[in-house]
């Protein structure tokens, strides 16, 4: 019986990965011999054992990549959303310009040159993703518009509908980066 013991604990010990692990013993505190069966026993409580560390290990790494690839993904989002937004101030600064092109033709100051420079400040801040919010003729919006000035109408259809742009508004990408300023119809 202790020479099948024996080398049932041999052949286990070759199968196992981590030989360090497992200490068997021949005999117990009382000195009798181990039963074979108990010792498959305790082979098998610490082989479940180790199988379900290894599981616990696994999904805490996965739990890990999968934190990882969503911080990734997330500062690439973050990256994306601040090179779209980093020209911001220059292109503010150049709505500054169009504004003093857009007071040059209300007082009837046109010349091709001007207004082919004109074309090109609008094309270079299209590029950019840039462009005005119409606003003559529609509803007051104060999401798109600020409101400077009211000017009497005779109808009540016409009341809160932008009668003046006083300063066009743009957006970018969508979001609006300058309100129009307007006046707007008042009914009196």
């Amino acid at each position: 019986m202790k020479k099948l013991a024996t080398i049932l604990k041999i052949n286990i010990i070759n199968l196992m990965d981590e030989k360090d692990d497992i200490i068997f013993e021949e005999e117990n505190e009382e000195g009798d011999t181990a039963n074979p069966a108990e010792l498959i026993k305790k082979l098998r409580e610490k082989l479940k054992k180790s199988g379900l560390e290894k599981q616990e290990y696994l999904a805490g790494w996965q739990r890990a990549k999968a934190d990882f690839i969503n911080a990734r993904k997330e500062e690439e989002e973050n990256r994306s959303r601040f090179v779209k937004f980093s020209e911001l101030n220059l292109i503010l600064e150049l709505l500054i310009l169009a504004d003093s092109f857009d007071g040059l033709f209300k007082h009837g100051k046109k010349d091709d040159g001007i207004e082919n420079i004109h074309r090109q400040l609008l094309d270079i801040l299209k590029s950019k993703g840039v462009e005005p919010i119409k606003a003559a003729g529609k509803t007051f919006n104060p999401e798109e518009h600020e409101a400077v000035g009211e000017i009497p109408v005779d109808s009540k259809e016409k009341e809160n509908i932008i009668i003046e742009e006083i300063r066009r508004g743009y957006k970018m990408r969508g979001r609006i980066i300058r309100p129009t300023q307007v006046k707007i119809g008042k009914y009196v």
